[in-house]
Order: structure tokens, then C-alpha cells, then sequence
């Protein structure tokens, strides 16, 4: 295979909602293709591309590129990466810095709507009393921020600054993180979930964090608690938490990310009381295309000025969580 020439690369855009804002930032810059599936593509266009940008991939996709020798994804997750066939030494930066934000404000609105009982005021005002509510504070509250990479630690920010008091789950609590009053780590976590008031869940896919909020963990939270998961679906055992929902022992819960995507009509997460189901939305915000465009230039000017690009990551791997 031969070494890529970075000031004129091949580059294909494989991603239907963004393509029409991206493509035409990046062209700026460099000339870019776009195809809505790469199978599709000509056998000679698909040879041809030495850059992809897009997120979630068919399997074996990526094995339809064979001199692709990098990847750009717009999100933020690699659990789906595998399946797709990455080519061993595929060079693969991401976009993780782009959402993160928008993500925090989301799961501290999230919080909010939960304590506030927002959800409440759906109701006609004729069938319910005037003056009442079931509003509970945040200032003052303990919140167990469980995963503090990127965005667990803008979460930790926003928190604090609203007078909570958060502790915050890395996978060793070995290195504090800022604005946390404690850092412990994910041995310690059913301990320090027998403290808090709430969780908010920012943590990575992975195999180590599978279910990682688990039976245990939502049995010691007290019944006031509620619970915010803007992480990855897989992190948090759902029948364990639709029946500490439907027996009262978690006062609410509010679910961005799910296991499978749109949540199906019959799925039982829509009949479990005090769940809201969002669909996976805390990430998007005007400006996103342009900044995964700005993302992907940044990392190639690295890569003509022959530096490692800036936001490299290893599959299934959450660097910025220590």
C-alpha cells in the first residue's frame, strides 16, 4: 500500500444527516466525496478513498475500502467499530471533544427536570391542585458522576457550580478530578452509591463497563434518587433499574442512550413509571457539523506537519478517563 499523500487525500463521507453541512466545510479545504453507503459506491471510487468520515458502519464495511488508511468518526463511541472490520494499523481519530457541552448541559437539564418534577406540568392544570409539588433540591445534594472523562468532568463543573456536591468514578480514582469533592474508583463504587442522592452516567462502552450500574448499585441508592445515563446503554442493567422504577425504590430515571436505536414500539422501557426515554439527542446542537468538520482538519494539518493527530484513539478505549 502506498504512503498517503496528506495534501491531497481522497476523502468520502459516509454519513446521511451531517453530510449536508460537513461536505462543504471540508471542501473548503480539501475535495471531498460523499456516498450514503460505500457499497454502493464503484469499485474504482471505493479503491481510491484513502480517508472516511462518518460514525456507524454496516459489518465488513470498512473491508470494501482496501487502501482506506484512515478513519475519522463524527461521534464519539468505537464499541461498534469492531464489527465493521477496521483494518489492522488503521489510523482512527475521533470526534469526542465536539459534543461534549452540549452532552453535559443535557445531563444536568436532564437532573433538573427529574428533581423538579417538570414532567408534572404536562398534566391540565384543571386536574391537579394548584400550589403542589413534588420538587426536591439540587444544591446541596450528593451526585455520584460515575465515568469522568470528557464529559463526566463537564458535568462535575456544571454541578458544582450549581452548589451540589459531586463525587465523581474513574476506573482507579487514583488521579482527582477538578471540582469533585471525591474521586474514588469503580471498586469503591457501591460504597460511595450508598451516599449519594443521585447518579449521572457519562461512562464509556466497553467490556469492563457492561452493566457496571448494576442491581446492587441502584439497591443502595435511596428512594428519593434518580438516575441520568447520557453514556453508553450497555452501562446500566435495565431490568434491575425498571424494577427499582416500578417498586419505588429510584424516585425517577432519564435515559438518552438505549440498547437498541430508535426503542422499539414494544419495548419495556416505555411502560415503566417515572422513565423518560429520550431519543439519544444530547449530543446535537446547530454547530455540530461544522466542529466535527474543524475536528477532522485540525487532525489532518497534524498529519501534514508529520505530528501524531490530535485526537487519535484506540478502539474500545476511553482515554480521558483515568
Amino acid at each position: 500500500m502506498n504512503a498517503v499523500d496528506w495534501t491531497h487525500p481522497k476523502v468520502l463521507v459516509a454519513h446521511t444527516k451531517m453530510a449536508p453541512k460537513l461536505v462543504p466545510y471540508i471542501d473548503q479545504e480539501v475535495p471531498t466525496l460523499h456516498g450514503e453507503s460505500i457499497a454502493d459506491l464503484p469499485e474504482d471510487v471505493r479503491g481510491g478513498v484513502d480517508v472516511l468520515i462518518g460514525y456507524q458502519f454496516p459489518p465488513g464495511a470498512l473491508a470494501l475500502l482496501p487502501n482506506l488508511r484512515w478513519l475519522h468518526l463524527t461521534g464519539t463511541g468505537t464499541d461498534h467499530l469492531p464489527a465493521a472490520g477496521p483494518a489492522p494499523g488503521l489510523l482512527v481519530t475521533g470526534s469526542a471533544r465536539v459534543p461534549v457541552k452540549s452532552v453535559a448541559e443535557y445531563a444536568v437539564s436532564a437532573l433538573l427536570m427529574l428533581l423538579k418534577d417538570f414532567s408534572a406540568l404536562s398534566e391540565r392544570p384543571q386536574q391537579r391542585p394548584w400550589y403542589t409539588s413534588q420538587a426536591s433540591m439540587l444544591h446541596g445534594s450528593t451526585v455520584l458522576v460515575v465515568g469522568a472523562g470528557r464529559i463526566g468532568q463537564a458535568v462535575v463543573h456544571r454541578l458544582a457550580a450549581l452548589g451540589a456536591h459531586c463525587v465523581a468514578v474513574t476506573r482507579t480514582g487514583a488521579v482527582p478530578v477538578e471540582n469533585a469533592e471525591r474521586t474514588v474508583g469503580v471498586d469503591a463504587l457501591i460504597e460511595a452509591a450508598a451516599s449519594a442522592d443521585h447518579v449521572v452516567c457519562c461512562l464509556p462502552g466497553t467490556a469492563e463497563t457492561a452493566n457496571l450500574v448494576d442491581k446492587d448499585v441502584l439497591a443502595v441508592l435511596p428512594p428519593h434518587a434518580v438516575l441520568v445515563n447520557v453514556g453508553r446503554a450497555s452501562t446500566v442493567e435495565d431490568a434491575a433499574l425498571h424494577e427499582a422504577l416500578r417498586s419505588g425504590g429510584l424516585r425517577g430515571a432519564f435515559l438518552d442512550v438505549h440498547r437498541v436505536e430508535p426503542l422499539p414500539s414494544d419495548d419495556p422501557a416505555w411502560t415503566v413509571p417515572n422513565l423518560v426515554v429520550s431519543p439519544h439527542r444530547a449530543f446535537a446542537f446547530p454547530g455540530e457539523p461544522t466542529a466535527v468538520g474543524q475536528t477532522f482538519l485540525d487532525n489532518l494539518a497534524d498529519l501534514r506537519a508529520d505530528r501524531l493527530p490530535r485526537d487519535v484513539i484506540a478502539v474500545n478505549r476511553d482515554e480521558s478517563d483515568s
